[in-house]
């Protein structure tokens, strides 16, 4: 009997150590099942760019660009650029400073956020709250969460109503190469003046 017993547990114990050693792969798939739920978790009708999660995507390709030479031309002068908001929309420096230092956000992302907010008459804090939900799908998704789509009237509106001092930034920015144009024009003017100066020599060698 005793014999018996002991061959019982033999072939019982392999079997109890194999059970135990299989739980943690159980385990392990369950846990990395969860991870790729959670990774995969994102937004399918407004994924984020993969190149550049915060690129504009306003829904409109020419304002997209307008805002592009804003960020450019703004840049090396962002202290004023903070003051000229601050007398456009009547927004205290600091507040405004705080968004683009502390926040990190860009001058082009403020802009709207300002203009947003005075067009909607909506205050800058619910605007913000949508801002940091939405902003990594791109504005578009921001004006959808105030039923604003592009091409409708008040989209149209948001455009055209743009700060003087604003546009002014990106002719400003334009007008660059143009002004390099014209100092190739002012050179070439000045070799119009070496052939006078070449037939006033010549007159004068006649005269001896």
């Amino acid at each position: 009997m005793k014999i018996f017993f002991l061959f019982t547990l033999l072939f019982c114990i392999p079997g109890v150590f194999s059970v135990q050693a299989r739980q943690p792969d159980v385990i392990d798939n369950i846990t990395v099942n969860n991870n790729l739920s959670t990774v995969t978790s994102i937004d399918p009708v407004n994924p984020p760019d993969p190149v550049n999660p915060f690129a504009m995507n306003t829904g409109d390709v020419e304002f997209d660009q307008f805002l592009f030479h804003l960020e450019t031309a703004v840049s090396p002068r962002t202290d004023v650029y903070i003051e000229d908001l601050h007398t456009v929309f009547s927004v205290p420096v600091r507040k405004i400073n705080q968004l683009i230092r502390t926040q990190n956000m860009s001058p082009a992302d403020v802009l709207l956020v300002l203009q947003l907010a005075r067009m909607n008459g909506v205050p800058l804090r619910k605007i913000l709250n949508h801002y940091k939900q939405h902003r990594p799908q791109g504005w578009q998704a921001i004006f959808r969460s105030f039923d604003i789509y592009p091409g409708s009237r008040f989209f149209i509106i948001l455009q055209q109503e743009m700060p003087t001092v604003v546009i002014r930034y990106v002719e400003q920015w334009s007008k660059g190469p143009k002004k390099w144009k014209g100092s190739k024009k002012k050179k070439g003017s000045k070799k119009k003046g070496s052939k006078r100066k070449g037939s006033k020599e010549k007159g004068s060698k006649g005269s001896r």
